[in-house]
């Protein structure tokens, strides 16, 4: 006779399983709800009561930015491909490019191609002081 073979049973997704794995694709919280079928009140009653939810919460926040800025360099440095028709026929495809957003891609990475900020201050004596404001850093 043989040994009785044990097979792991595979785990049932939580709703917060559900919701983290759809908030990485996007970052979309009322999406992310959705899917899970919950209401944003009990997304923020998780990340209230639970260090370890908060945690995840935090990690998958991070892969959706990081999802988000994937598609944006694709977008504006591989390009997509784009059907081309004439009298109603397809003709082929052209590829086509995103400068704006390879433009917010560079902006993201590298400073000296964000908008330099200032903020002028009046004060009552009518002086004008220009403050610089330092660029976020952003990675």
């Amino acid at each position: 006779m043989r040994d009785a073979q044990q097979y792991a049973t595979p785990k049932k997704a939580t709703k917060q399983d559900i919701f983290l794995e759809e908030f990485a694709k996007h970052g979309n919280v009322t999406y992310a709800c959705k899917a899970a079928k919950i209401n944003r009140s009990t997304l923020y009653r998780w990340k209230e009561n639970s260090d370890r939810f908060l945690l995840l919460y935090n990690q998958t926040f991070e892969e959706a930015k990081d999802n988000i800025r994937h598609e944006i360099y694709r977008r504006g440095y591989e390009g997509w491909e784009e059907s081309q028709f004439s009298a109603g026929k397809r003709m082929g495809t052209i590829r086509k490019y995103s400068d704006t957003l390879l433009i917010f891609h560079a902006k993201m990475l590298m400073p000296e191609y964000r908008e330099k900020q200032s903020l002028e201050v009046t004060t009552s004596a009518i002086e004008i002081y220009k403050v610089r404001i330092p660029d976020n850093e952003r990675g």
